[in-house]
Order: C-alpha cells, then sequence, then structure tokens
C-alpha cells in the first residue's frame, strides 16, 4: 500500500536502481534566509549514509530537511506518480514537484471555468465550502462541551447556537467577499473558545486570537503547521483527479497558489488539523520545549514538527464507516471522494448537485 513519506533529514534524494535513496548530511540546517547564507547546503553529505526506501510504497513526499534534488530524480518521480512538497526551515509549505497531468481533461477545466465566471454558479459551490466548515465547526463544539467544566459547557452551548444563526447569513450573503466575512467571523469565535476546550493543559499555550506571518505564540505556530499540511493533503488529491486545483470558488483565483486546494482545506480543517491540536495538547504530545523563537515569531522545532507529523499520519490512516458507500473509508480517503463530488456537480450540476462533507459522528 503506498502512503506519504515524511524527510526529515538533510542530503540529497537521488535514484539508486530503480528505486529511491536519501544520503542523509550531517551538521544542522541553517535558516534559509540566513545574512550570510552562500547558497551551499549547509550540512555536509555522508554518502556512506544512504538510506533507501521502494519507490512502489510511496505516494507522495514530505521535504522538510534541506534536500539536493537533481533531473534524473524528477524524471523518476514524475514517472512514477509521485509529487513532492517541500517546506522552509520554519516549517512552511514553500513548493511542489508534481508531475505532468495525467488525469487531463478539457472538458472539466472547461466546466470548472464556466462556474467561476457565472456569479450563481460560482456562490452556490462557495456557500457550500462556507456551510460545511460551519457545521463541521458545530460539530467539533458539540464533541467537546460534555468535555468541559458546567460553566464552560454552557459557552460552548451558546456558541453553537450563534453558529446555527450564522447559516442564515451564508445563505443570504450576496457575494463573496460578504460569505468569507461570515465565515471569519465564525472562525474568530471559534479560537476564542479553544482555551476552554483545552482547559488545564492549555493553559501553558495562551492564545487569544489568530496571527499570521509569523505566528505570535505556540498555538498559533500549531495552527499554520498543520494548515500547511492540510493544504498540501487537499492539492494531492486534487492532483488525482481532473480537476485544476488554480481554479477555486471561494477564494480568488490567483497566481503562485493553488486555490482550489485552500477551499477544500476549509472543510477539512475541524476535523483534521484542530482535532489533532487539541489531541496533541491535551494528552501532553506536544508541550513548550516543542516551540522555538525566530524572526519575531514562534516555531514548531523539528522535534515538534516530527510529533506533529507522526501523529497527522496516524490520523489520515483512521477510518469511519461511510453511510453512502457502506464500507470504512479513511480520512484521507474521504479528501479524495469530496474532490470526486465537485467533479460530478462541475459535469452535470442538476443530475448530481454537490453536498459537501460534514461530519456525522
Amino acid at each position: 500500500m503506498r502512503r506519504p513519506y515524511y524527510l526529515f533529514s538533510s542530503g540529497r534524494l537521488a535514484r539508486r536502481h530503480n528505486t529511491l535513496a536519501l544520503e542523509r548530511a550531517t551538521g544542522e540546517r541553517q535558516p534559509d534566509d540566513a545574512e550570510d547564507d552562500d547558497g551551499r547546503p549547509s550540512p555536509t553529505l555522508e554518502r556512506a549514509d544512504r538510506v533507501p526506501f521502494p519507490v512502489e510504497q510511496v505516494e507522495s513526499l514530505y521535504l522538510f530537511g534541506e534536500v539536493d534534488v537533481n533531473t534524473k530524480l524528477v524524471t523518476f518521480l514524475a514517472k512514477a506518480g509521485i509529487p513532492a512538497f517541500f517546506f522552509d526551515y520554519y516549517g512552511y509549505f514553500t513548493a511542489a514537484l508534481v508531475p505532468r497531468d495525467s488525469q487531463l481533461s478539457g472538458r472539466l477545466r472547461v466546466e470548472q471555468a464556466r462556474h467561476v465566471l457565472g456569479p450563481k454558479r460560482r456562490m452556490r459551490l462557495a456557500r457550500a465550502f462556507v456551510l460545511s466548515a460551519a457545521a463541521n465547526i458545530e460539530r467539533v463544539l458539540r464533541y467537546y462541551a460534555p468535555r468541559c467544566t458546567p460553566d464552560d459547557v454552557d459557552v460552548l452551548k451558546a456558541a453553537v447556537y450563534q453558529t446555527r444563526l450564522d447559516r442564515d447569513d451564508i445563505a443570504t450573503a450576496p457575494d463573496i467577499p460578504s460569505l468569507m466575512a461570515v465565515e471569519g467571523r465564525i472562525r474568530e469565535r471559534y479560537y476564542r473558545l479553544w482555551p476552554r476546550i483545552l482547559g488545564p493543559q492549555g493553559e501553558a499555550f495562551p492564545f487569544e486570537r489568530r496571527e499570521r506571518n509569523p505566528p505570535s505564540n505556540e498555538m498559533n505556530a500549531l495552527i499554520s503547521f498543520g494548515n500547511s499540511l492540510c493544504y498540501t493533503l487537499c492539492l494531492r488529491q486534487i492532483l488525482r483527479t481532473a480537476l485544476d486545483p488554480s481554479i477555486a470558488y471561494l477564494h480568488e483565483p490567483g497566481d503562485r497558489r493553488h486555490s482550489l486546494a485552500l477551499d477544500l482545506a476549509e472543510i477539512f480543517k475541524p476535523l483534521l488539523v484542530d482535532r489533532a491540536i487539541f489531541r496533541l495538547v491535551k494528552t501532553g504530545q506536544i508541550t513548550a520545549k516543542h516551540f522555538e523563537p525566530r524572526l519575531g515569531g514562534t516555531y514548531l522545532s523539528e522535534a515538534g514538527r516530527k510529533v506533529f507529523v507522526s501523529h497527522w499520519d496516524e490520523r489520515l490512516a483512521r477510518t469511519v464507516h461511510h453511510r453512502g458507500l457502506d464500507r470504512p473509508v479513511s480520512y484521507e480517503r474521504l479528501v479524495r471522494l469530496e474532490c470526486y463530488k465537485l467533479v460530478r456537480h462541475l459535469c452535470d450540476p442538476k443530475a448530481d448537485p454537490y453536498k459537501p462533507f460534514v461530519m456525522w459522528w
């Protein structure tokens, strides 16, 4: 069974006898924006320390270390259909190396563009994404409410009620900016409840509001890193279909980003990112020692990223009984199924209208 491989070591990734091998390097990776950076690799390559892994088991590569690649490797990965995702020194997703379109469909691309250019069609899909995100946030709040103190339970129940009222604003929003404003209001209220959800375990991670670029504290660092993983997961599943990841509906299609992955990530962040953070903090797997200050912000250290990725990989492999398919489906597969539902809607919105994913457990 193919699965993602997460590489934290620095070195050179190469093709060796029709498979993959990482020639690991010694020494610590230096920040990518260091003033004295001369462009040469930070660690020293040790060819004797070579770690092979079978290409047949690799679904995708996540490169968190400082890794050198060459054209032979790129060609090999493309033939094997393996995308590679690169992260910088601070754990931010920076680039994707994806194979040439293997699921290319001119008809579907035309339909994607038609749904963007048609205001009603676009709003229908954008509303569906926001409604799904709001419903999944509500489901998270309902899940954790019984696990909180009596005072916190009342606050969380009030937030659930208010989120349901916000659905009326989602249904009547006249345009995309208004829709995103409602989504932002729901998220802001949701984030204010996190200290109550985390309880005593969260006291070491004060959190008042979402702050990015750079993350202002440990909790913001966790959210930023988790969102990057969710974004690449959605992009990875989109690339397994004929969808064009640059054509989106809630987020504006722009340059140098895969906006459709941002749309889908809104749906799955409550299930995958938020609940992963709650579990890691409440169980003490992530502590203050897993963070480091950099460039006026706070970031997960390499050890912290390894803990998060390990739990992330386990979470994606978890299964839930799918009501429609009547069989167990992994969390990761749920994202692929969402892509298929979107494809069917784009091809025939009347016969197969898009119904976004909402947690039922």
